[in-house]
């Protein structure tokens, strides 16, 4: 005789994971909270100081003034905090940290579309709110990768709903908020093509971009410093890799220029053969859990292939490299290796440049997952070919 749903084991199943998870998440918190104190990287060489500069103006010049090279968006959170009679350090990672929250909560919603499973959800918000590089990278550094991570996240999920006007929403505020958004652009051309999400609804994305730019633009800052942040991050640095394990740690003194072309080109036929691929097998292109790889992949790939990465740049990689792993349990290694190799630009930077784990081989074992993803990829897509 099958139990019913609502007895009182499966009761007290529930509360005890409601249990379990908020004391996990507390537990979590805490160590965020005992990283708080330490002032690292970009807070003490740009954030303290332009919040500082932003404080010897009134709110309104500020919104109309050009300050630092990041997003507009994070830029009027700055503005805000100094106009607060508390700790700059603490609010700016406050303010992440809670992107933290909303990062696990769209993980968990994505894995919710291929398990009903109370204990699954729970364990993809704990693995998410747990990865190392998401808690040093808002609790310790002060960093705003959460930021869009959660709201690109979120339009992957609202896509994979068929949700086609939210799914713009949160893409452009990814975007809005950070450019490395654009790993994942060439996942929504794939989801206009299967229609998960409609091209004739696009017009959001601009919108919204726009809409964030309106405050500055009435406060009176021009169009060029509005739209230079792209072009100044992008132009910012001359190094082919800043401290990430990708492709570019096996080139040594080269000449720039030549070889930054030719990654960019090396990375767009990358990215247009997986597309090509994708098309020619679009009709199986079906399940969850092949979205799911096609995303790792563009999210892993680009900061791979393309020169000027940093070390944050596998950000959305460690996240997505965990719903992979929820997705199909035979790859646990995926999110290990991943997270692994991502934590190694961390480790550079707060070991003082040294690294017991060469960046040589952190890179052949990100190229190990990728292929093999790859090849998830592709045998599930050619499956009906095979048979």
């Amino acid at each position: 005789m099958q139990e019913n749903q609502s007895s009182p084991s499966s009761v007290y199943d529930k509360v005890f994971a409601y249990f379990f998870a908020l004391t996990a998440v507390s537990a979590l918190v805490i160590v965020r909270l005992a990283l708080f104190y330490n002032e690292w990287g970009d807070y003490s060489y740009f954030l303290v100081h332009w919040v500082a500069e932003f404080r010897e103006m009134s709110f309104w010049e500020g919104l109309g003034t050009k300050v630092g090279n990041y997003n507009h968006p994070y830029m009027y959170f700055l503005n805000i905090i100094a106009r607060i009679n508390l700790s700059d350090l603490y609010l700016i990672k406050i303010f992440s940290v809670l992107f933290d929250f909303l990062l696990a909560f769209f993980v968990m919603k994505i894995v919710s579309l291929k398990t009903e499973s109370l204990n699954m959800r729970i364990l993809a918000f704990l693995l998410t709110f747990a990865i190392p590089t998401v808690v040093i990278n808002s609790a310790m550094w002060a960093q705003c990768d959460a930021i869009y991570s959660a709201f690109t996240i979120g339009a992957v999920y609202f896509a994979l709903c068929g949700r086609s006007k939210l799914s713009y929403v949160f893409l452009a505020l990814g975007f809005a908020f950070k450019l490395q958004a654009m790993f994942l652009l060439p996942l929504f051309a794939v989801f206009v093509l299967l229609k998960k999400i409609s091209l004739k609804d696009c017009w959001l994305f601009f919108v919204v971009l726009f809409a964030t730019f309106i405050p500055a633009i009435v406060a009176g800052m021009s169009f060029n410093d509005l739209f230079s942040v792209y072009v100044n991050q992008v132009n910012s640095y001359s190094a082919l890799n800043m401290n990430i394990a990708n492709a570019w740690r096996f080139v040594g003194y080269v000449d720039f220029d030549a070889f930054y072309l030719a990654g960019l080109y090396v990375t767009g036929v990358v990215v247009l053969g997986l597309l090509y691929f994708t098309y020619v097998h679009k009709e199986r292109l079906k399940e969850n859990v092949d979205f799911i790889r096609l995303t790792y992949l563009f999210a892993v790939i680009m900061p791979f292939l393309l020169p000027k990465m940093h070390d944050r740049y596998y950000f959305l990689a460690d996240v997505l490299s965990v719903v992979v792993f929820m997705f199909d349990k035979r790859r646990w290694f995926v999110p290990i290796v991943t997270i692994f190799v991502s934590y190694l630009g961390y480790a550079w930077l707060m070991m003082g440049g040294f690294v017991a784990f060469d960046f040589k081989f952190g890179a052949l074992a990100m190229l190990f997952v990728i292929i093999v993803v790859l090849r998830d990829y592709v045998l599930s897509l050619r499956k009906e070919m095979c048979q």
